[in-house]
């Protein structure tokens, strides 16, 4: 069984299934390489699926066909891997986003959720979303304490340690060898999760984010805040901007390759007075 194509589904980046599976059949199989795959596949050059993995060539659905075929897909797995090609290689949001509906509604299919069960425990401390993105772009090289003192503010070295193992555990990581660690998949929400079971950690980031506006230079966080008369249109409105600000942060980030720090992003508005009425006539 190859391990690869057991967790397509798990994958968010198919360049990086592309690599697993590569190399997960150069072990098993010695006649195996990205020749003897182009053959089978019916492409003219050797090297495309190297190109294509290293991120020189995007796929055209011509190719797709052919890789599809040579891997044997199922019908599902097909389109499975359509939508993460089109969700990878998009220019535009609201094609991401189309694409990201349609991986997640194929993920249902199969039964598969987000976090199923786990998501409470996954949102139940603050540090664990941290760790998560910490574990894999950090060179903590599989020590602990190096991974504790990467937080901020630092966590112990227990406290990365049963991180790591909990967040391995869940299908949230997964090793790739003795000091190293992948994502399963790139974006994580608290969808299925209860407000009530989300109010801690929230408490916590926001607790964080007042340290942080309070101690950290000027060049290393944001912070904007503005008081605003308006009606309920116009707020709706600059609700409408700060989801698609949102929105459009979230694409540049899935596909920064230059990852150096972990960042915790809050877009907040709300009321600080009742609703007021107006006199008639005025």
């Amino acid at each position: 069984m190859c391990i690869a194509l057991e967790h397509l589904y798990d994958y968010d980046d198919f360049r990086k299934f592309l690599q697993d599976y590569f190399e997960e059949q150069k072990k098993m199989r010695s006649i195996f390489s990205h020749r003897f795959f182009a053959a089978k596949a019916g492409f003219s050059s050797s090297s495309y699926c190297l190109n294509v993995i290293r991120g020189r060539f995007n796929l055209t659905p011509k190719s797709i066909e052919k890789i599809a075929k040579a891997m044997d897909f199922e019908p599902l797995q097909k389109e499975y891997f359509e939508a993460l090609v089109q969700y990878n290689q998009a220019h535009q949001v609201d094609e991401r986003e189309s694409a990201w509906e349609q991986i997640l509604q194929i993920r249902k299919q199969i039964e598969f959720t987000h976090l199923s069960n786990r998501e409470q425990e996954y949102f139940s401390k603050w540090y664990y979303p941290v760790v998560r993105e910490a574990a894999v772009n950090s060179g903590w090289n599989g020590d602990f304490t190096v991974l504790a003192r990467t937080i901020d503010p630092q966590i112990t070295t227990e406290e990365a340690r049963e991180a790591v193992k909990n967040l391995e555990s869940w299908g949230l990581i997964r090793k790739v060898d003795s000091s190293h660690y992948a994502e399963t998949s790139q974006m994580v929400d608290a969808k299925g999760v209860a407000p009530m079971a989300l109010r801690q950690i929230r408490r916590e980031y926001m607790q964080h984010a007042i340290g942080a506006v309070e101690s950290k230079p000027r060049h290393e966080r944001f912070a904007a805040f503005t008081t605003l008369a308006m009606s309920e249109n116009s707020y709706r409105y600059a609700v409408e901007v700060l989801e698609e600000a949102r929105k459009k942060i979230i694409a540049r980030a899935a596909n920064d390759l230059n990852v150096e720090r972990v960042y915790e992003m809050m877009l907040v508005a709300f009321p600080m007075s009742k609703k007021m009425e107006k006199e008639v006539g005025k």
